[in-house]
């Protein structure tokens, strides 16, 4: 039960800031500005269980998909450690990641673009997939301990969709009690945690390549 709980936790606390709700919230709002608030209520939900259902899926298939292409998951540990290493890096350095053209081009798509592109890649991005694949359990699926860690990664990945969806339900509130310090303050914290985890996910890459060889 503790190596469930721990995998799980590990899982969120990889995905979280990467997807970074808190931060994503107030453009998320802008987006859907125009909207009844029902509508931006169940675009919400939408998003929540879309980023779900596609990084568990990818999770599920990604390893396989990549036994075909000859790419090992240490590798691709690697390279989505350095590509959330890299994404945190920005976040802390202030860049925007969403420019204003793109605002402009969703807001005339999202009442029926609930997937493509509000879920991906606006809030399920390349970063969100590249430490997706880095999690996904070594050896084969039917077996139980491999199946457990599958489980527990997408329950953990459940909890950080969990977390996207009540950040933009209730991120009207919660943004504004918070006030522009407030937020500058989470996405800061969130991406320094980012920039430790990235570093984390290289180093277990690198540490898989060693044993190997």
């Amino acid at each position: 039960m503790a190596v469930f709980l721990n995998t799980m936790l590990f899982a969120f606390l990889a995905l979280f800031p990467i997807l970074n709700p808190p931060a994503m919230a107030p453009i998320f709002l802008q987006l859907t500005s125009g909207v009844r608030d029902e509508q931006r209520n169940h675009l919400a939900a939408l998003i929540g269980f879309y980023t779900w259902a596609f990084l568990s899926l990818l999770l599920v298939l990604g390893g396989w998909a990549l036994k075909l292409l000859g790419i090992s998951i240490p590798v691709i540990a690697i390279a989505g450690g350095l590509l959330v290493f890299h994404s945190a890096w920005r976040m802390l350095n202030r860049d925007p990641r969403v420019s204003e053209s793109d605002k402009a081009e969703l807001q005339t798509v999202l009442l029926d673009k609930a997937f493509f592109p509000l879920t991906m890649p606006f809030t399920a991005g390349p970063g969100s997939i590249a430490v997706t694949l880095s999690l996904v359990p070594r050896g084969p699926i039917w077996h139980p301990q491999t199946f457990t860690s599958f489980l527990a990664t997408s329950c953990g990945i459940g909890l950080a969709a969990l977390t996207v969806f009540l950040f933009y339900r209730y991120g009207t509130k919660a943004i504004r009690r918070l006030g522009a310090t407030g937020e500058a303050t989470l996405t800061q914290l969130s991406a320094f945690i980012l920039l430790a985890i990235g570093v984390q996910i290289v180093w277990s890459g690198l540490r898989e390549l060693i044993r190997g060889l």
